[in-house]
């Protein structure tokens, strides 16, 4: 499984929210036509690779947005209570992937930015970054090359 596809599965976990992954434009594209709430998880534009004796893992830099619909003229009550609930969904984003085990956990500090008026359609959302480290990436066989080699095993 890629990194994408992990995220996708934690996402998969939470009811009645759409997954999108994809850059900032296409996704504001896209969400004209998608329901809400959403996860947007932003296309990584940096990470890392971890190489050790047995697997090289990738570890992203990921930008995650949680979005809701909100009014064209909302008022800061109203906004709050997204926001809030915004955030309610990355709690449960976090404590899903923790429990996953597909990445080391998340601990400590994890900020997080509101926006809004940010897309075409009304949302209000909150984006958390984080870097992501896999637990099991690629498994290294000395006697294959790179290209023979699948997310956690060899080709067959």
């Amino acid at each position: 499984m890629t990194v994408e596809q992990k995220i996708k599965s934690v996402v998969d976990q939470m009811k009645g929210v759409t997954y999108i992954f994809d850059n900032w434009q296409t996704a504001n594209v896209r969400l004209d036509k998608l329901p809400l709430p959403a996860v947007l998880n932003v296309l990584p534009v940096s990470g890392n690779f971890q190489l050790g004796p047995t697997q090289l893992k990738d570890y992203p830099n990921c930008m995650l947005a949680f979005m809701d619909k909100t009014s064209f003229d909302f008022d800061g009550t109203d906004n709050d209570a997204i926001v809030e609930k915004c955030k309610n969904m990355a709690k449960e984003f976090i404590l899903l992937l923790n429990r996953s085990r597909l990445f080391e956990p998340i601990s400590g500090s994890v900020p997080y930015s509101v926006f809004y008026d940010k897309l075409n359609v009304n949302v209000t959302g909150i984006t958390i970054s984080i870097q992501l480290k896999e637990t099991s990436g690629i498994v290294l066989c000395p006697s294959r090359s790179v290209k023979d080699i699948v997310y956690g095993r060899a080709k067959e």
